[in-house]
């Protein structure tokens, strides 16, 4: 099976159908969706229906809770929250009923799929460290955590020795790291925060037990034309570009 994992989309739907396209190309079998699929952009129930379409196993994420009123958005910060209610105003009540269903956790071939972190998954804790890594590494039994919520793509590996390091490269086998346990951030399609504009995606295939990153150009100027007629902070439409 080749799995391709997708996270913080943020109803940037350019960008979204990008990589919906490139994963066609990947001979993908089954693509898999850790949440966060609306907010900040301009096009959140076409997102959610996209991903409803094409992902038989999708997640909760922070702003998908915040947009149906499952969490509070007392600390997001001004732009996030002016997203947030613009967002809330705008879902349809079909979309409000798909968004309150989703799980917070799942798991799937060995692998454990979470927003956040495993520990505490409703807490929505941020991995921005190899000391919280190590932490989070005490949450979950499998060899691999799949995770999102950064918006930045990292693998970080936790040896045979208990060595903690984050691996270099863009993709990694588990034959060359016999005894290891991954947790991976697969990045985010529809803003990505690696200074990196284009897309972030990852695929793992069973077959050859190798995780790689993808990266996908879509139309920016198309998606930040769309946030400034629905009048988005101006920082939220400029990071796009700068991948910031």
């Amino acid at each position: 099976m080749r799995y391709a994992f997708i996270s913080d989309i943020h109803a940037n739907l350019e960008a979204l159908e990008a990589v919906l396209d490139d994963t066609k190309t990947q001979h993908i079998d089954e693509i898999i969706c850790l949440g966060d699929i609306v907010g900040y952009g301009a096009n959140p129930n076409e997102c959610v229906d996209l991903v409803t379409k094409n992902c038989p196993v999708t997640l909760l994420g922070n702003h998908d809770a915040a947009a149906v009123e499952l969490l509070s958005t007392q600390h997001f910060n001004i732009h996030a929250k002016i997203a947030i209610e613009w967002t809330t105003k705008m879902l349809r009540k079909d979309i409000i009923d798909a968004l309150t269903e989703l799980p917070l956790k799942s798991s799937i071939e060995q692998m454990t799929l979470v927003h956040a972190t495993p520990y505490e998954p409703n807490m929505w804790y941020y991995i921005t460290s190899l000391e919280e890594a190590a932490f989070n590494f005490q949450f979950f039994d499998t060899q691999i955590c799949l995770v999102g919520h950064t918006h930045i793509p990292i693998i970080i590996v936790l040896d045979n020795q208990k060595e903690l390091y984050v691996h270099q490269d863009t993709a990694i086998r588990l034959a060359d790291i016999e005894g290891s346990r991954l947790l991976i951030n697969v990045g985010s399609v529809g803003q990505p925060r690696d200074r990196n504009p284009k897309s972030c995606y990852g695929i793992f295939d069973t077959e050859t037990a190798e995780f790689t990153y993808r990266r996908v150009a879509y139309n920016i100027e198309k998606t930040q034309q769309k946030m400034k007629r629905i009048k988005m902070p101006e920082f939220l439409v400029s990071r796009l570009e700068d991948g910031r």
